[in-house]
C-alpha cells in the first residue's frame, strides 16, 4: 500500500499558502525591561504639574503601558495580585509583542485553546505530571481522612474586566451552575464518592472548601487536570444577570427569545462560553477579541493576568494568538510544512515527520519530539452497545475481539504509518508509569491470522459468500463500518491497512470518514460499528481510564451507553453487568481511598479484567508527539509530556513563550 501522507506534489501545490514573513508584525518590540529599568507608572490624567506616580516594581507590555498613559487602564501594580504567581522562563527572559499563529480543524477546535493554552485551575500539574503546583490557589490542606480539601486563593486576582476573583465565583459555579438541573442535568462523577456529591462552602472571601461524605483519594488528581478547569470559568458578577436565581425567569426567557434562543438556560450557556461571547470576563492569559464566524479567531493579552516572570515582567509576553480554521488535519499539516504555524503540537501528524524535517529550513521551523503521554494515538473499539442484535452479540463475544486483534499486523503498521517509531502494543499504562503491566501492554499483539480464523470458526461464523466474506448467523455478510473523524492520528492510513487485514480473515471493513460533530453525535448515541480515538493520560491512568472501563460517554467509545449510566448516576443509559460493572465498582473503590498502594492493587484488578476481555485494542505505543516550533519562537521546551489532562501545551507555560522581534 502506498503510504498516505502529504505528498511533495501536494506540498508544492500548496505553496501559495505560505506567508511573506515567518512572524507577524509585533505591537512594540525589544526585550521586556529589567525591574530596575521599569518606567514610572502613568499618573492619572490631570494638569501638567501633577506629581509623577512612584516607580512600579513590575513591568508591562508596551501596548498596556500606552493604555495606562492614556488613562484607559490602571497601573500594572493595581492590576496584579498582592502575590502574583512567578514563572521562571525555560530559557530566557522574553520579549514583548507579536502574534502567535496557530491553525484549528473547525471552530470548535479553536475554542479548545481557551484552556489548553491557559491552564486556569486552582492547582495544576508540573510539566511532566509528577507533582501538584499552586496556581490560582496559593496553598491547600487535606484532612487526614481525605474527606475535606481546603484551598486558599491568591488574593487580588482579577477577571479580565478588572473585577475581583473570589470564592463567590466558585460558589456560583457550584450552587447556581451545578445546582441547576437545566444547566447540569447530572452532577459530575469526579465530584462524587459512592454516588454522593461534594459539599462546597466558602469560609471567607479567599477560602474555598470541598467536603466529601467519605474519603476521596483522587480529588487532587482530577482537580489538577482537565476536570478541574471549568470551575474557574464562571464570574458571578457577570453571569448572574443571565441566571434565574438572580433575574425573573420570565424576563430571562424574553431576553433569550430576543437572541433567538428558546429557553433561558440556552442564553446562559451561550453567555458562559468564551469562544461565543466576547464580553465574558476570563482569568486566562489571552481573551477572545474575534470569534466565529469571523476567521481567524483572535485572542489578545489579558491586562489583568496574574502571573509575572522572574524579572517582574507581567505575562504573557505575546500580544495575540491568531487561529486560522481549516477543514481537516491534512490541510493543517500542509500549512505547517509551509511555515505558517509558530508553535503547535495539536493535529501535527507523525506520518509527515520526514516531510517536516526536509522543509525545516525553508519553513523557518524546527520539529521537536515530545513524549506522548497517551498509550496510543489510535485506540480501536467495537460498539458493545450496538442496536443491531446480531452485531451486538458478535461484538460482545470476546473471541471476536481477540480474533480482530490477532488479525492485525502491527509491525507493518509501525513501519508504514509511524516510520518505525513506537512498538506494537495495547492500551495500557505507559512503560514509565508505576501502573505499567507488560502482560496488558503485550496482550494479543501477535500477528496470527490462523488463530484469528480459528476463533471466528469457533464462534460458528464458518459460512462464507462468493467473495470469501463470512456470513452472520442471520445470513447477512459480516460487514463492519469503521467510522472516524480525521483529526488526530494517522487514522485513514491505519484504516486502509485494517481493511486488508480483516479481509484476510473473512470480515468486510467499510471505511467512513465523517466530520467530527456528526461522528461525535453518532458515537455518543451508540450508532456506530467500530471507531477510533486517542488514548488519554496513561502516564497516570487513574485520571481518565476511558479505555479500561465505561468512564465517559464522549470518550469510552466501546461502551458509551454504559458510560452514560455511570456519568448520570444511573439516571440515564444502560446499567452494565458482569465485568463491565465490576471495573466501575473497582474504580469507585479506588476513589474512596487515599492509600496509594491500594490504588495500585485495585487498578491491577481492572487491568486483569481488561486482559480477559480485550474491550479495546491499539496498533502502536511509545510514540513521540511531534511539535512544530518556529525559529522565532522562544522558551518552548524541547522535552515535555503531551497529553489531554496536562492540557498540553498548557503544562509548558505558554504565557512565557515569546516571539523574537
Amino acid at each position: 500500500m502506498t503510504q498516505k501522507h502529504i505528498s511533495r506534489r501536494r506540498f508544492l501545490q500548496a505553496s501559495a499558502f505560505a506567508t511573506a514573513g515567518a512572524v507577524l508584525a509585533a505591537c512594540g518590540g525589544g526585550a521586556a525591561p529589567a525591574p530596575e529599568e521599569a518606567p514610572a507608572a502613568a499618573a492619572e490624567p490631570a494638569a501638567a504639574e501633577a506629581p509623577a506616580a512612584a516607580a512600579s516594581q513590575y513591568n508591562e507590555a508596551p501596548m498596556l503601558a500606552e493604555m495606562v498613559a492614556n488613562g484607559d487602564l490602571p497601573p500594572v501594580d493595581q492590576r496584579l495580585p498582592s502575590n502574583p504567581l512567578v514563572i521562571e522562563p525555560w530559557d530566557e527572559i522574553g520579549q514583548y509583542g507579536g502574534t502567535w499563529r496557530r491553525i484549528a480543524v473547525g471552530p470548535g477546535d479553536a475554542g479548545i485553546y481557551r484552556f489548553r493554552l491557559m491552564y486556569p485551575q486552582l492547582i495544576r500539574y508540573s510539566i511532566n505530571g509528577t507533582e501538584y503546583i499552586p496556581n490560582l490557589a496559593e496553598s491547600w490542606e487535606v484532612s487526614d481522612d481525605a474527606t475535606t480539601y481546603t484551598f486558599h486563593l491568591r488574593k487580588g486576582v482579577k477577571w479580565s474586566d478588572g473585577e475581583p476573583f473570589t470564592s463567590e465565583d466558585l460558589m456560583f459555579w457550584y450552587e447556581d451552575k451545578l445546582g441547576d438541573e437545566d444547566l447540569a442535568p447530572s452532577f459530575p462523577v469526579w465530584l462524587t464518592v459512592g454516588g454522593e456529591p461534594v459539599v462546597m462552602d466558602a469560609p471567607d472571601e479567599f477560602t474555598i472548601r470541598f467536603t466529601f461524605p467519605a474519603p476521596h483519594g483522587l480529588f487532587l488528581t482530577f482537580l489538577a487536570g482537565a476536570s478541574g478547569a471549568e470551575m474557574t470559568w464562571h464570574p458571578k458578577h457577570y453571569l448572574s444577570q443571565f441566571h434565574r436565581n438572580y433575574v425573573d425567569e420570565a424576563e430571562l426567557t424574553t431576553m433569550a427569545q430576543e437572541d433567538e434562543f428558546e429557553f433561558w438556560h440556552q442564553l446562559f450557556t451561550n453567555r458562559a462560553t468564551q469562544r461565543l461571547n466576547l464580553d465574558l470576563p476570563v482569568l486566562f492569559a489571552w481573551r477572545f477579541t474575534q470569534i466565529t464566524p469571523e476567521v481567524p479567531i483572535v485572542m489578545e493579552r489579558n491586562p489583568y493576568y496574574w502571573k509575572v516572570d522572574s524579572a517582574g515582567n507581567q505575562l504573557p509576553y505575546i500580544d495575540k494568538v491568531s487561529t486560522d480554521v481549516v477543514e481537516d488535519a491534512e490541510v493543517l499539516n500542509l500549512r505547517a510544512v509551509a511555515g505558517e504555524i509558530d508553535m503547535q503540537n495539536r493535529h501535527i501528524l507523525m506520518e509527515n515527520f520526514s516531510l517536516f524535517k526536509e522543509n525545516e529550513e525553508a519553513g523557518n521551523y524546527e520539529i521537536f519530539l515530545w513524549t506522548y503521554g497517551n498509550t496510543s494515538d489510535a485506540v480501536l473499539s467495537f460498539n458493545l452497545c450496538h442496536p443491531d442484535p446480531v452485531l451486538h452479540e458478535i461484538f460482545n463475544d470476546k473471541r471476536f475481539r481477540f480474533a480482530m486483534s490477532h488479525a492485525m499486523n502491527r509491525n507493518e503498521v509501525v513501519e508504514a504509518v509511524y516510520l518505525g517509531q513506537g512498538e506494537p502494543g495495547q492500551p495500557s499504562p505507559l512503560s514509565t508509569s508505576s501502573f505499567y503491566d507488560e502482560s496488558q501492554a503485550k496482550n494479543a499483539t501477535e500477528y496470527n491470522p490462523d488463530l484469528a480464523n480459528s476463533l471466528l470458526d469457533e464462534m460458528g461464523l464458518t459460512e462464507k459468500d462468493a467473495n470469501g466474506i463470512r456470513l452472520r448467523p442471520d445470513g447477512e455478510t459480516l460487514s463492519i463500518t469503521f467510522s472516524y473523524a480525521p483529526v488526530f492520528g494517522a487514522w485513514s492510513s491505519i484504516a486502509e491497512l485494517m481493511q486488508k487485514y480483516l479481509a484476510a480473515v473473512g470480515v468486510q471493513l467499510n471505511l467512513k470518514e465523517e466530520a467530527r460533530p456528526l461522528w461525535s453525535q453518532r458515537v455518543q448515541a451508540s450508532e456506530h460499528d467500530m471507531t477510533v480515538w486517542t488514548g488519554s493520560s496513561e502516564f497516570n491512568p487513574l485520571i481518565d481510564p476511558r479505555h479500561f472501563l465505561p468512564f465517559a460517554q464522549g470518550s469510552s467509545h466501546h461502551a458509551a451507553c454504559y458510560a452514560l449510566w455511570y456519568q448520570s448516576g444511573g439516571a440515564n443509559g444502560v446499567e452494565p453487568t458482569g465485568d463491565l460493572r465490576k471495573v466501575i465498582d473497582l474504580y469507585e473503590a479506588i476513589k474512596a481511598t487515599a492509600d496509594n498502594d491500594e490504588h495500585h492493587r485495585l487498578f491491577q484488578e481492572i487491568l486483569d479484567i481488561n486482559k480477559e476481555n480485550l474491550w479495546t485494542f491499539s496498533m502502536a505505543v511509545s510514540l513521540p508527539s511531534p511539535v512544530v516550533v518556529s525559529k522565532n519562537m522562544g522558551n518552548v521546551p524541547r522535552q515535555a509530556i503531551a497529553t489531554w489532562h496536562l492540557q498540553t501545551p498548557g503544562n509548558t507555560w505558554p504565557e512565557q513563550y515569546f516571539l523574537r522581534q
